[in-house]
């Protein structure tokens, strides 16, 4: 049977939109996103490849008006989680790692567990219902 082309989908990738890469560490760094103004976007997809828990969060201004801990500021989102929302097109988005019970951030000292590795959040942008 044919696709039907009229069915509403909760998300789908648009390739006019990179994908925008989120460093995360015990600091948030404020990170550009693209304009995406008569490009169709509507919705975001947030992937956590880290294995702790994550608070991410976007804002519109500069990146200076970026809040100090996004912890309890923003959105929580679990190790390997993959969340799908809709999108207010920030001009800025940051992220923050947390430490949780068997997921830990840091080592008995406090020093951060994760030097050298590539942790990051990646936000793929798209349209959907």
């Amino acid at each position: 049977m044919p696709a039907d082309n009229t069915l509403l989908m909760p998300f789908r990738r648009n390739l006019t939109v990179a994908p925008v890469i989120i460093p995360v560490g015990m600091n948030p760094v404020a990170t550009p996103v693209p304009p995406m103004t008569s490009k169709g976007v509507t919705t975001f997809l947030m992937k956590n490849p880290n294995p702790f828990y994550v608070w991410y969060a976007g804002w519109t201004g500069p990146d200076s008006a970026m809040p100090a801990d996004l912890r309890s500021n923003g959105h929580y989102i679990a190790p390997g989680e993959t969340y799908i929302g809709r999108t207010q097109m920030p001009t800025f988005i940051a992220a923050q790692a947390d430490s949780e019970p068997g997921f830990p951030i840091t080592d008995g000292s406090g020093a951060w567990l994760f030097g050298g590795q590539r942790t990051r959040l990646v936000m793929i942008y798209g349209s959907g219902a």
